[in-house]
């Protein structure tokens, strides 16, 4: 009886350490998954702290801009139902879905990947992801016929709606506003450098003789030197 007794306490209690175990490494998986988002979350945040929301309005106002972009209801334009997307448009919700890709297709359209800015070092002033719309027939070295854009919100803490625009110039023009480099002044005054010898000032309305609409590279890197900002 007493054998008996002993190989049931070790065989129930043996089950008990690896229940334990079990949930014990699960707990702590998940602990690590959540820890790795946060990291990634604050990278994701620090790398934009220095922007404000009135900048990155401005920021992305000038990126669309230099692609003619015109804004367009994509609900309208593509037939999506608003009730499967609750109103509000998501890139991520419309690359998964098979209505989204088939509604494209029955037109003569198709999607490409979602580019996040996140994932690329040289996009590192305006946090966005994007999709652009091709015709079929055409590969993706072609100029898109659309582009669906989203922003992040620094004051929400969120991903705003995605917005389509109707692609009217050079998708290159676009890549090089993202690429271009961006320095704030002051919290308010904001330069851009399209091609690493001049910085233009984009919020040009606030310009005067010391925050001047445009500076010659050499020009530039005194000014911030004098403002005591890294160049």
């Amino acid at each position: 009886m007493l054998e008996l007794f002993k190989s049931k306490f070790i065989i129930e209690g043996k089950d008990f350490c690896d229940e334990f175990d079990n949930q014990y490494k699960s707990k702590l998986n998940q602990y690590v998954r959540i820890c790795m988002l946060l990291a990634r979350k604050m990278k994701f945040l620090k790398k934009y702290e220095l922007y404000t929301e009135e900048d990155m309005d401005i920021l992305d106002e000038k990126v669309l801009d230099s692609i003619n972009a015109k804004e367009l209801d994509p609900f309208e334009k593509f037939n999506l139902p608003k009730k499967d997307f609750n109103g509000r448009l998501d890139v991520e919700s419309l690359s998964r879905s098979a209505d989204f890709v088939n509604s494209l297709l029955s037109i003569g359209l198709k999607k490409s990947s979602i580019i996040n800015s996140e994932d690329y070092n040289t996009f590192f002033k305006i946090p966005c992801k994007f999709m652009f719309i091709f015709r079929v027939e055409a590969n993706e070295l072609e100029n898109p016929d659309y582009i669906f854009f989203q922003s992040w919100s620094e004051s929400k803490q969120v991903w705003l709606p995605c917005r389509l625009f109707e692609v009217n110039g050079n998708i290159k023009n676009f890549y090089d506003k993202l690429s271009s480099r961006t320095i704030t002044v002051d919290d308010k005054y904001i330069y851009n450098s399209p091609n690493g010898s001049e910085w233009i000032l984009m919020n040009s309305e606030k310009s005067n003789s010391t925050y001047k609409k445009y500076f010659r590279n050499s020009d530039f890197e005194i000014f911030l030197k004098n403002k005591k900002i890294d160049f």
